[in-house]
């Protein structure tokens, strides 16, 4: 039922065999094991081997890093049933908010003895991604920005006080005959070598640092970060470029008018 609800074709399990899901990829490596080495499930007196291979499934939005076995309904007459996940398919957004409305209702009137513990939305679950990726991109354009225009500010005074410490030499580049887009050049060369070095390291840090904390996220759902890292980096790109520009033309400004 799960499978069709998501245009997925469905799994007929054989009376011996069972099925391999995962919902985070941190257990692909794990839940492949059962796969790929076969191995055998004893339920009572019942040896189950796994079917097909493993497969990425998200059961619920309460999975964090679940590896779930699927095996017939026959065999859960002999198991104690712990915990139930009820998927509900509603046929419009009223039928959606006039569902909720009605366990919202339940839970307040039946407390404790409630049926169960809580219910998610799908539209819940988006403003909840939509959420996380807001703080995540707040944070790292607070950050960024921080640390870039600090670094931009550092390098664009030093760059145009060196400038103006080798106005004389530029000057004797000019009476020498040199054309001045030679030095135009020359100096944007210069500028555009003491800025990019610390935007190198930065692509490296946050590569090895962006690589790591995608291992955590994962821990916590399948959250895709990649369109909001992306527009913030463009947008850091940006103004650290804005400031290398203004530092390579006031510094052209300096040269020439010495």
């Amino acid at each position: 039922g799960l499978r069709q609800l998501q245009g997925m074709e469905k799994i007929v399990l054989p009376d011996n065999g069972y099925a391999i899901l995962y919902d985070i990829e941190n257990n692909q490596v794990l839940a492949n094991q059962f796969y790929d080495k076969n191995i055998s499930l004893t339920i009572g007196e019942n040896v189950l081997s796994p079917a097909v291979a493993a497969e990425m499934f998200i059961l619920s939005n309460n999975g964090r890093g679940q590896i779930t076995f699927v095996i017939a309904d026959a065999f859960m007459k002999t198991m104690n049933i712990s915990e139930s996940v009820w998927n509900v398919q509603c046929v419009s957004d009223e039928a959606v908010n006039d569902f909720s409305a009605l366990l919202d209702n339940y839970l307040q009137e039946s407390g404790r003895e409630s049926a169960f513990v809580h219910y998610t939305t799908r539209q819940q679950l988006y403003e909840s991604s939509v959420t996380t990726k807001a703080i995540v991109a707040f944070l790292a354009i607070y950050l960024g920005i921080v640390f870039m225009i600090t670094c931009a500010a550092i390098l664009a005074i030093q760059q145009l006080s060196e400038a103006a410490d080798n106005v004389e030499r530029y000057n004797l580049l000019k009476k020498l005959g040199v054309d001045r887009r030679v030095l135009d050049h020359a100096l944007l060369s210069q500028i555009l070598c003491y800025f990019l070095m610390p935007l190198l390291l930065a692509v490296i840090h946050a590569a090895v640092g962006l690589t790591a904390a995608n291992k955590a996220i994962k821990m916590f759902g399948s959250i895709d970060p990649a369109s909001t890292i992306l527009a913030t980096s463009i947008f850091i790109v940006l103004v650290y470029g804005v400031y290398f520009l203004l530092t390579y033309v006031g510094s052209k400004s300096v040269i020439h008018k010495g």
